[in-house]
């Protein structure tokens, strides 16, 4: 038997950060699915009472579904990689390098500000 070479799904579900996105797009999911299901079923804002009278009510309900759908995936999508480790140890994740490369030169400026603006 050869073993054959990986195929399809297969190279998807090894590649880590495709992995990682796919688990966060599912979180994103379902806080999708939470958040519609409990606005229709508080009725806020009457909005189940305006889909249940609509003519073709799966229209309002899907734009409502893939509207929050998008917005939710991408913001757990996003919070996942931007909370990813950096290869730089210093550096926080999310951080840019340059903010905390400065970070000693602050207090300084600002004295030098205050100097200033006192001097006028």
């Amino acid at each position: 038997m050869t073993d054959a070479a990986p195929t399809g799904l297969t190279i998807l579900i090894r590649n880590p950060l495709l992995r990682l996105l796919a688990i966060n797009w599912l979180i994103g999911f379902c806080v999708t699915t939470l958040v519609v299901s409990g606005l229709l079923y508080w009725d806020a804002g009457g909005l189940w009472s305006l889909i249940a009278r609509a003519e073709a009510p799966l229209v309002p309900l899907a734009m409502l579904f893939f509207g929050f759908l998008i917005t939710l995936c991408s913001a757990a999508m996003g919070t996942a990689i931007m909370a990813m480790p950096s290869k730089d140890a210093e550096t926080p994740p999310g951080r840019p390098k340059k903010l905390w490369a400065n970070a000693h030169t602050v207090p300084a400026v600002a004295e030098s500000v205050s100097r200033r603006s006192a001097a006028r």
